[in-house]
């Protein structure tokens, strides 16, 4: 086949490549839009854009804005009603009116109560004193009379025979001097071995002995007497003050326990005024959400007509891109068959020109094509097959192009290779186009 075949083919295979180009701007364009004309994406953006709405009733007003904002608020009377509970709500969440005078009173009488409890008594170890002093007195007293009267009746009759002793030796004295000057101081008789007068003097002092004798036991008997009396007497009055010491203790307590008991009482009702206060705050706080839940209950309608509302216009929006892509499908399909067409001739006659023994435009045709940079970025491909290895030892993959590639003016599928495969194995065949993706020379990969 002569050169001038090949030069047809490479026209037809140009105008065939063209015409696919110009389907993809044109169906890019319609889905992206153009600096003058909006776009499918566009148009089908706005037409599913959500619409602010608002519902109204007697008692309230709920508005759904833009990105879903809510409003929710009662409005006349009801807003009246509101407003009024909300303040007295507010108003009774303060402190209940004298709860703290009652507070700190009670908070009075309990540290009154503890002093009472801890303070001195200045009479009670002086009154535990004595009545200690008074007990061991008793005791000993009582021990006394308690003991054998034989040691003190023995006691008591030597102490009167000495007072007695000294008159009884002057008597004997006196007696001997007046014997003696009679000159019978040596004179005895048969009845009682001496004078008439020292016999008198004997029974004397006979007698004196006796008499001692008595008074001691008597004595003796008279002390054991008054040791019980005052013994039982100083118990008693020991007993006694103990009981005093004690009343005062109890007495002390006593107060400081019904200090006690008063500052709780007047503590628990302090509690008491401040829980019933909140109690009042929480009841108004409540009731002034009653017309705020009567206009939720009207939103809930209205959500329910706006969803309607939402879903029929989504709905006729989805008709309408539905519509609009099988256009521009149908666009790109009658575009891509006469380019299908072109290229189906453009091969034919590079085939008859390939099959002569003249070096013609086709040889130049495939260096052109080796020299050429194509897209290959595995971030603009889907659906990704392996096919095998060509005579050259290169992986050779079949894909289809993504939205992104799309966007870039990639349609449809292609044979090649992977840019980022080769960057560990050709690094030098790989670049990076304006886009910033990678893009392979395929010059010496096909041959």
């Amino acid at each position: 086949m002569s050169i001038f075949g090949d030069i047809a083919g490479l026209a037809a295979v140009g105008t065939a490549y063209q015409s696919l180009g110009r389907a993809g701007d044109d169906v890019r364009d319609a889905f992206l839009g153009t600096p003058t004309q909006l776009g499918l994406r566009d148009e089908l953006t706005s037409m599913a854009e959500f619409q602010p709405f608002a519902v109204s009733s007697g008692t309230g007003r709920s508005y759904i804005g833009e990105k879903g904002a809510l409003d929710v608020r009662p409005t006349g009377t009801a807003a009246d009603i509101q407003n009024a509970l909300l303040a007295e709500g507010l108003f009774n969440i303060g402190p209940a009116f004298g709860s703290r005078q009652v507070g700190r009173l009670g908070g009075e009488f309990i540290t009154r109560s503890d002093s009472e409890f801890d303070s001195a008594l200045p009479t009670l170890d002086a009154t535990n004193q004595l009545a200690l002093q008074n007990l061991m007195s008793a005791g000993g007293l009582l021990e006394e009379a308690t003991m054998s009267p034989m040691a003190r009746e023995q006691a008591i009759f030597e102490r009167i025979r000495a007072a007695q002793s000294p008159e009884e030796q002057r008597q004997q004295l006196q007696l001997e001097e007046r014997l003696a000057s009679q000159g019978r101081l040596g004179v005895s008789t048969n009845l009682y071995g001496g004078t008439p007068e020292q016999l008198a003097l004997a029974k004397a002092q006979a007698e004196s002995r006796n008499t001692a004798m008595l008074q001691a036991i008597q004595q003796a008997r008279a002390e054991r007497e008054l040791a019980g009396r005052l013994g039982s007497q100083l118990a008693t009055t020991g007993a006694g003050l103990g009981r005093s010491a004690q009343d005062l203790l109890t007495g002390r307590q006593a107060r400081g326990l019904q200090l006690g008991q008063a500052g709780l009482g007047m503590l628990s009702g302090q509690q008491a005024l401040e829980t019933d206060q909140l109690r009042r705050a929480l009841a108004a706080t409540q009731g002034a959400f009653i017309p705020q839940s009567a206009a939720l209950d009207v939103l809930q309608a209205g959500l329910t007509a706006g969803g309607m509302a939402q879903q029929a216009q989504q709905f006729g929006t989805g008709l309408f891109g539905e519509a609009t892509v099988s256009g521009l499908e149908g666009l790109l399909a009658s575009r891509q068959g006469q380019a299908d067409l072109l290229g189906e001739v453009a091969a034919g006659v590079l085939a008859a020109g390939a099959r002569s023994n003249e070096d013609g435009l086709f040889d130049f045709l495939g260096d052109l094509y080796e020299r050429l940079k194509i897209s290959s970025d595995i971030r603009l491909k889907k659906n990704i097959e392996f096919v095998g290895k060509n005579q050259q030892g290169f992986n050779i993959y079949k894909w289809d192009w993504n939205d992104k590639a799309n966007e870039l003016g990639e349609f449809g599928s292609q044979v090649g290779v992977l840019a980022q495969e080769l960057l560990e194995t050709h690094p030098e065949r790989v670049s990076v186009d304006d886009s910033g993706y990678y893009q392979v020379n395929y010059s010496g990969i096909w041959r």
